[in-house]
């Protein structure tokens, strides 16, 4: 569970704090009713970290939108239709959702 409390009660009673973070979760420090930081128990930091490194490595892509991927998206969606014999009028969507009998 999140706590969140102001910053002149965490300056206050750091002692408590601390001892929230370990017991009941997160603890969102706010000043001019504005979340600042957050002060977290050490074993859910290191679980932070080791997540952090588990996805250093991984890259986000966009689609391609080129014309060359869009003509073999339509080869393919054309392909597609034929196997489960849609009408050629009928689009993809139309034909999915028939599939699934949602008509």
């Amino acid at each position: 569970m999140t706590v969140q409390i102001k910053s002149s009660e965490a300056q206050q009673n750091f002692g408590r704090v601390m001892d929230k973070a370990l017991i009941e979760g997160d603890v969102i420090i706010e000043r001019y009713g504005e979340p600042r930081v957050v002060i977290i128990g050490y074993q859910r930091y290191e679980e932070l970290l080791e997540a952090e490194r588990s996805l250093a490595g991984l890259y986000i892509t966009y689609p391609d939108a080129s014309s060359e991927a869009r003509q073999k998206g339509l080869i393919l969606a054309e392909k597609v239709r034929q196997e489960y014999k849609a009408s050629p009028d009928e689009s993809l969507e139309e034909g999915m959702r028939s599939l699934r009998g949602r008509s």
